[in-house]
């Protein structure tokens, strides 16, 4: 719990100074910095075949994620990012630390214009499920991980923008089935992401 603890702490220092560092960049039509906030809502979708069986994805994913990235136009910035990916179905959670690769193209330079993401990487285990007594625990294993989405780009002023977006994630990991962990299963998700651009 203690370990917990300093983790969210940390992650809520790091969050506050690059919001602070951010409050100083340039203006927004030259190249610069950007920091993208963001919380994610999504639900399983797709089913799962094991030996004579089949199962349904209804796991509920809440993500926290964090962008650190280089905007070279008012249309286009890339940049790395990390989060927590929290899962929940029947009771159960298991979490994942996803880091990955990030890239934004804004279609207009307005006010509210559309834009489209994609985020590549791996997703690593925080809690392992050695001792999980249930029938069934989803997502016991790390593996790849992809989001991608379409969405609405918000400006309120030249440092702050309010982003809201459906989005598609997609990711690999294991089920443990019954006492035993079936490898290699891709796990599908759908849903909504509300985030800041700073």
């Amino acid at each position: 719990m203690k370990s917990i603890r300093r983790f969210l702490l940390s992650a809520f220092c790091l969050l506050l100074a690059a919001y602070c560092f951010g409050q100083t960049r340039p203006p927004q039509d030259a190249s610069h910095f950007v920091y993208q906030t963001s919380l994610s809502l999504g639900y399983g979708v797709g089913k799962h075949y094991i030996f004579s069986d089949t199962l349904t994805n209804e796991n509920l994913s809440f993500e926290v994620q964090q962008i650190l990235a280089y905007q070279f136009t008012n249309s286009f910035f890339t940049g790395m990012g990390a989060g927590l990916d929290f899962w929940f179905y029947d009771k159960e959670v298991s979490t994942f630390i996803p880091m990955f690769a990030n890239a934004t193209v804004k279609f207009m330079n307005k006010k509210t214009a559309p834009f489209l993401f994609a985020n590549f990487g791996y997703a690593f285990k925080w809690q392992t499920a050695q001792k999980v007594d249930v029938p069934i625990f989803y997502g016991t294993k790390a593996g790849i991980y992809f989001q991608s989405g379409l969405g609405c780009n918000v400006k309120f002023s030249e440092k702050l923008s309010l982003l809201l977006s459906a989005y598609y994630k997609l990711q690999q990991s294991a089920i443990k089935y019954r006492g035993k962990v079936i490898e290699q299963q891709l796990f599908h998700f759908a849903g909504i992401k509300i985030g800041l651009l700073y």
